[in-house]
């Protein structure tokens, strides 16, 4: 994600400013936007602390969520590609990484030469094991700052807001009731 944003946001007094002479701007809109950039930007930065301490970052957590979620124990490269909407290349890099440090493994897939399976390893088990619980933890810490009824307004105004900038198309694809 990694942007380059203001230290500091400006004031909404700034805002209003800036946005006087523009027809339709409205300044609490920016103000919005501008909030929601930077508390992406200070999260991923803060789980990026985080995960480093697994020699992890979120690509390879969330690669190794997706392949322990997995019924079979193992998928192809292509289904976690689809599953993390990333291309085939980035999960190939990924992966390559995660099979250098030996957290997955790939072997042929036997009816078709042409893709590969891939499984979690029981190194790969064992790590997500000690994470899991951690990454509970301190979320928990992180965002048990709202209470209940704060956590479930903001859960629909993000979801609200995510939708105006998602593809008229993907919102009508199929969901197992896991995903929102």
């Amino acid at each position: 994600m990694s942007l380059f944003l203001l230290k500091e946001l400006p004031r909404y007094e700034c805002l209003q400013e800036a946005a006087a002479d523009i027809p339709g701007a409205d300044a609490s809109i920016c103000e919005v936007y501008m909030n929601l950039l930077h508390t992406g930007e200070v999260i991923a930065r803060a789980e990026a602390v985080f995960l480093s301490r697994f020699g992890l970052n979120q690509a390879r957590m969330v690669l190794l969520f997706i392949l322990d979620a997995s019924p079979t124990g193992s998928m192809r490269s292509s289904e976690i590609a689809e599953k993390s909407s990333v291309s085939r290349a980035t999960i190939t890099g990924i992966l390559d990484t995660l099979e250098k440090a030996g957290l997955v493994a790939r072997a042929s897939d036997p009816n078709d030469r042409r893709a590969s399976n891939v499984k979690i390893t029981p190194a790969g088990e064992k790590l997500l094991a000690k994470v899991r619980p951690e990454f509970m933890r301190w979320s928990t810490e992180t965002v048990g700052t709202l209470s209940s009824p704060e956590r479930k307004q903001l859960v629909a105004l993000l979801r609200k807001t995510r939708q105006s900038f998602e593809e008229p198309s993907r919102g009508s694809a199929s969901r197992n009731g896991c995903h929102d």
